[in-house]
């Protein structure tokens, strides 16, 4: 006697398919809803040594690489209010205190052996020498009493024009409002698409061998 497999329900043969053609329909909507990602996203992108093209947008990222021994507050208001368009990301990473003590220890320590040979050779003192001691070892004993914490910082700029010409001028506009204030900057090259990324608002550090501490 031959035994036949379990018949299927028409019934719920008929929903399982109305099932599937809801769900490739929903897929196909979704598919054409313009999302955000969508709405922000260039036309195009180029990446370049020294610069990089956001739609018809010449566009470069620059870093601050060195500042004076004392720094005021609202010394960036001046870049903050330019009549340009630009970006500005700061970064700041706490470094644990051991580390900086165990740095300006080697420190002292050269420029100390670098006072000891000039003086052998009968030179005359460096006072930039004698004062970057001076700094270390006040800097040194802060730490270790509590009162001073030391912090990785980078400040990056991202600046936006029309052309190259114009974008090198604004590049040449902002080095010169920093220089005055003896803060000195440099263009992030070759690494125009990791510094596209660390001044967008998306809390995505990508320039860390260039934080400065």
């Amino acid at each position: 006697m031959a035994f036949g497999g379990k018949k299927e329900n028409p019934i719920d043969i008929a929903a399982q398919q109305r099932a599937r053609e809801q769900a490739e329909i929903e897929q196909e909507f979704l598919k054409g809803i313009t999302t955000l990602r969508d709405l922000i996203a260039p036309s195009s992108l180029e990446i370049h040594g020294g610069y990089f093209r956001l739609g018809t947008k010449y566009c470069r990222t620059m870093y601050v690489y060195a500042y004076p021994r004392q720094i005021y507050t609202g010394w960036l208001s001046s870049i903050i209010n330019i009549d340009e368009v630009i970006d500005i990301s700061m970064f700041v990473y706490p470094v644990e205190s051991q580390v900086i003590l165990n740095n300006l220890r080697k420190k002292v320590t050269q420029l100390e052996a670098s006072m000891n040979i000039n003086a052998e050779k009968g030179k005359v003192r460096d006072p930039q020498v004698e004062a970057a001691i001076q700094d270390a070892e006040e800097l040194r004993n802060q730490i270790q009493v509590g009162s001073e914490r030391f912090f990785r910082y980078g400040l990056y700029v991202t600046m936006y024009a029309d052309g190259l010409e114009e974008l090198n001028f604004i590049q040449h506009k902002i080095e010169t409002i920093l220089g005055q204030q003896l803060v000195f900057s440099k263009v992030a090259s070759s690494q125009q698409e990791q510094g596209m990324n660390s001044t967008f608002p998306q809390m995505s550090y990508r320039l860390d061998d260039l934080l400065v501490h």
